[in-house]
């Protein structure tokens, strides 16, 4: 249980760290472009750290329920019946997951040898963020999974 904390509080930090780059860089572009000194190598790391903060930060979301749902009709049932359709939409959500996972590492293994126009940063690296982020929400949705339903069992037990 340590190891998942550790984890999760790096992934914390990097996507604050990320966010605030992505701010940086979005002002810079800003402030450059007023003076017509446009810098097209901010814009090129502005959508990687985009890319990266957004699958990293689907870890976030996951862990704290707020993914995409069926949040009307699971608050509409209760017991065994609840359940039954949070573990399907679990199932359901994992298999997503897993696919995204193969597929981004497939994806990512493809353009390990491409370099981005700019920067001639390695595109794989690039696109690790795709089956990194997956395997971070992999593990947020299994323990929200588990999370949830002991919070339910002790709702309906009172």
């Amino acid at each position: 249980m340590k190891a998942v904390k550790l984890i999760r509080r790096v992934a914390d930090a990097l996507i604050v760290v990320l966010f605030a780059a992505l701010v940086v860089l979005v002002l810079i572009q800003v402030f450059t472009r007023t003076f017509h000194m446009s810098q097209t190598w901010i814009d090129e790391i502005s959508k990687f750290v985009f890319v990266w903060l957004t699958y990293l930060g689907g870890s976030v979301t996951v862990s704290r329920g707020m993914n995409i749902t069926f949040d009307l009709i699971l608050e509409s049932v209760k017991g065994k019946t609840f359940k039954i359709l949070f573990t399907l939409v679990n199932i359901c959500t994992l298999i997503f997951l897993v696919a995204m996972l193969v597929l981004g590492s497939q994806n990512a293994w493809a353009n390990r040898v491409q370099t981005s126009t700019m920067t001639n940063v390695n595109m794989g690296l690039m696109n690790l963020a795709i089956p990194i982020g997956c395997v971070l929400m992999i593990g947020a949705q299994i323990e929200y999974y588990f999370r949830t339903l002991k919070e339910r069992e002790e709702e309906d037990a009172k």
